[in-house]
């Protein structure tokens, strides 16, 4: 990758723009699911029945996730992600509007089209503004605002539910992507990406093109990239939509109490993400890290699954698991941009997250199938199994190709 200077203050603002919708794509993620107990009297339907609409989600997000990666590339990241972030939490706002259980299938389409547009975006615009010297810091305060979405969206979500109702609570999700996607086109004025850069420097890379893309996509270092991040999604997309339910179901917790379990789950990780963005401008051993966190966070997890624990004991071991979660996240960040050519982390980035989407397609029916057949202990079990699975992937010549590759860009 071009080494790019730029101002503390330029980065401080780009930063806080490209990270506030950060935080309203996962705050949106996350608004159904501590929900579901409420809304299954109001449709009638199975909790694998709204599992599904986390999983349209998920899947109409990761089917336009790579063309939109090829989009930002060729068209540039600013306009796409303000439309997207629009789409979206309009969409999910809409879901509070409609009595119909196909029409609700129908809004999760929507909403994952408008998903789809962060993390190409983003890292787009992060990678093309932000200067090399901050960049894993960047990196890291980037995936925090997003986990620190994670974290605001459990309790607030069931506090306004409780104080009003399960629609309104919905509704503001609507009402808070309108401010945000008004901020930021007030403030667009300071963000940039490749597209921006190439009109002032002609020597900037070109995106490559479909066929080009697709071969780079496709070779061996990338793919076992992707395998990590679809194990890694299928660990957090499990945990933070059905923590909730599984509390209550497994342990008889309050409501309130287990959408507590999930903010602590999802604040540990924000911690647990500045840390790693230390960590990741200290080493470039990010495989050793990310496979030390898994290993210890699979431990705590079949501790959970094989022992009746009070709810100290439950919020502890949520703490563990997010902080050591938390930990992982810019150290993938940073081997993906290790192997990412110049103009193509669009592409490359959109690719990656559709792991994260595929990921969130696989485990919420399945894990709603698993709680309609009062099984609930093997949610933690599946976890525990996803965790050892991420971290042999990390025992691969990523590293070491990675580095050949960017040396030779």
């Amino acid at each position: 990758m071009a080494s790019l200077s730029s101002t503390l203050g330029h980065d401080t603002r780009v930063l806080s723009l490209i990270c506030t919708g950060h935080f309203m794509s996962h705050y949106s993620q996350l608004v159904l699911p501590p929900l579901f107990i409420l809304m299954q009297t109001d449709y009638n339907v199975s909790f694998a029945a709204l599992g599904l609409v986390i999983t349209l989600i998920n899947a109409s997000g990761a089917i336009a996730q790579l063309p939109i990666g090829f989009l930002v590339d060729r068209l540039g990241a600013k306009k796409i992600l303000i439309t997207g972030l629009l789409i979206k939490t309009f969409a999910i706002g809409a879901m509070a509007l409609t009595s119909s259980y196909e029409m609700l299938l129908l809004l999760a389409v929507i909403a994952g089209l408008g998903h789809a547009v962060f993390h190409p975006a983003d890292y787009s615009i992060l990678m093309s503004s932000i200067d090399e010297r901050r960049i894993g810091k960047a990196f890291s305060i980037h995936t925090a605002s997003g986990t620190a979405g994670t974290a605001a969206g459990p309790i607030a979500i069931v506090l306004i539910a409780e104080f009003w109702d399960w629609k309104v609570a919905v509704l503001s999700v609507a009402l808070l992507g309108a401010i945000t996607g008004f901020a930021m086109i007030l403030q667009g004025n300071i963000i940039h990406d490749h597209i921006g850069r190439k009109k002032k420097n002609e020597s900037a890379r070109k995106g490559l093109g479909i066929i080009e893309g697709i071969a780079l996509l496709t070779q061996p270092r990338f793919l076992i990239l992707y395998l990590f991040f679809l194990t890694t999604a299928m660990i957090s997309i499990g945990l933070n939509a059905f923590t909730v339910t599984s509390l209550v179901k497994l342990y008889g917790t309050p409501l309130v109490a287990a959408g507590a379990a999930l903010t602590t789950f999802a604040s540990a990780g924000v911690v647990g993400v500045l840390c790693g963005g230390i960590l990741a401008d200290k080493t470039d051993r990010h495989d050793l890290i990310a496979a030390f966190a898994f290993g210890l966070s699979a431990i705590v997890t079949v501790y959970m699954a094989s022992n009746e624990l009070h709810h100290i004991a439950i919020l502890c071991c949520f703490a563990i698991i997010g902080w050591l979660l938390g930990i992982v996240r810019p150290a993938r960040d940073m081997m993906v941009r290790a192997v990412t050519p110049e103009g193509n982390a669009g592409k490359v980035f959109g690719f990656m997250s559709t792991g994260h989407l595929v990921g969130g397609v696989i485990v919420p029916v399945l894990y709603g199938w698993i709680i309609d057949q009062g099984e609930v202990q093997w949610i933690f079990w599946i976890t525990a199994l996803l965790m050892v699975i991420a971290m042999l992937s990390l025992f691969n010549p990523v590293r070491s190709n990675g580095t050949k590759s960017t040396k030779s860009e």
